[in-house]
């Protein structure tokens, strides 16, 4: 069974605007979650948080008991699913093309 826990998580932009402020959950196996709001809330970055998209700023992300704030997003065993198409920034253009092959 899978759990991903996020334990006081927090982002927080270089000119001291915060983001996600203290977001405490644990979501477990075969849970369906969802995160509603108005524009601008923080939802696409909290999930960009969770797949290792977007820098955390402090607290822990937890999946399974195992830290993965700083585990490389393609080793984090989380996807996210694009309403638009994206790229991983960190990847060339080749390890992005090639990356679900």
């Amino acid at each position: 069974m899978t759990t991903l826990t996020l334990n006081s998580l927090q982002k927080t932009y270089a000119n001291g605007t915060h983001a996600v402020r203290g977001i405490d959950l644990e979501i477990f196996d075969g849970e369906l979650t969802v995160f509603v709001g108005p524009s601008g809330c923080g939802k696409s970055t909290l999930l960009r948080m969770i797949a290792g998209l977007e820098e955390i700023t402090s607290g822990d992300l937890m999946l399974d008991g195992s830290r993965i704030n700083d585990v490389e997003p393609a080793h984090r065993d989380v996807a996210m699913v694009f309403q638009n198409y994206a790229l991983y920034p960190h990847m060339t253009v080749r390890r992005n093309m090639s990356y679900a092959l």
